[in-house]
């Protein structure tokens, strides 16, 4: 770890390690983790037996999100909540954070809700709901995540593995993967937010490593549209539901306001 990093790790100690609170919190259970993928537009989210949900990024947003029983979200990317960021790519021009807004205002309206964002928000979002991540949970006995650094595996590279590392740090010994779409045989571009039905783009090695290590701690299934995984057992959303899967585009699953906030984000096709 770079030296200032390590500064502000050792400064940060005290918000930081408030997640050591959560190990082993759901010991032996079952849970869903959500992601964004375009998977998500052809599932009925009511059709899902009830389970303890992570979500990933805007899936809270989504029309039938009060058919979950979403215990935590994660929206992990740095300095989210500045209502400026700086585009990473050229012209690398300041862009006005247009969305960040509404999801404070779900933050602070899911008090029961417990939501994970990078440290580097700490000066501007603040709340009795809210963990703080950076880097790596700091907990010695916590075997995952040990293997993880001892094999070059970072669990802080994304959400979709922070949600995990997460998952499993909660003792959750069954983990589900829904529209985490890079994770199947017949993977697809794109959100669920996002207009269409996305371009197949298989990911035969997606995380590869990482998940042959989570797999030691927990069991895992990803619900596919169609086919297998390509890393993880999976089954079918028909299967797993039995329900038919019916597709609907982004203009079926979120409201107008979002929708145009989501717009206004750089890259996103929303229209």
């Amino acid at each position: 770890m770079h030296p200032i990093k390590k500064l502000l790790f050792k400064i940060a100690k005290p918000t930081t390690n408030r997640v050591l609170r959560l190990r082993n919190l759901h010991c032996g259970e079952s849970c869903y983790i959500f992601g964004d993928g375009v998977s998500i537009k052809w599932f009925d989210l009511a059709a899902f037996p009830k389970k303890p949900t992570l979500t990933l990024s805007y899936l809270p947003f989504h029309n039938q999100a009060e058919s979950l029983d979403i215990h935590y979200g994660l929206l992990t990317q740095p300095k989210y909540f500045y209502p400026y960021f700086k585009l990473p790519w050229p012209p690398k021009t300041w862009w006005r954070n247009r969305i960040q807004n509404k999801y404070r205002q779900l933050i602070a309206k899911k008090k029961k809700i417990s939501f994970f964002v990078n440290l580097s928000n700490y000066p501007v979002l603040r709340g009795e709901n809210i963990y703080y991540l950076f880097q790596y949970i700091d907990d010695d006995a916590f075997d995952f995540g040990n293997e993880c650094a001892a094999n070059g595996e970072n669990s802080y590279a994304g959400s979709f593995r922070c949600a995990i590392s997460l998952a499993i740090y909660m003792g959750f010994e069954e983990i589900i993967l829904v529209g985490c779409d890079y994770t199947h045989e017949h993977s697809r571009s794109l959100h669920w937010y996002e207009q269409g039905e996305g371009i197949l783009k298989p990911q035969p090695d997606y995380c590869r490593r990482y998940l042959e290590i989570a797999q030691k701690y927990a069991k895992f299934t990803t619900i596919t549209l169609e086919g297998g995984g390509s890393v993880l057992p999976a089954t079918t959303y028909q299967e797993f539901t039995g329900t038919p899967a019916i597709f609907r585009d982004n203009h079926e699953l979120l409201d107008e306001e979002t929708l145009n906030l989501l717009a206004s984000w750089p890259g996103y096709a929303i229209f």
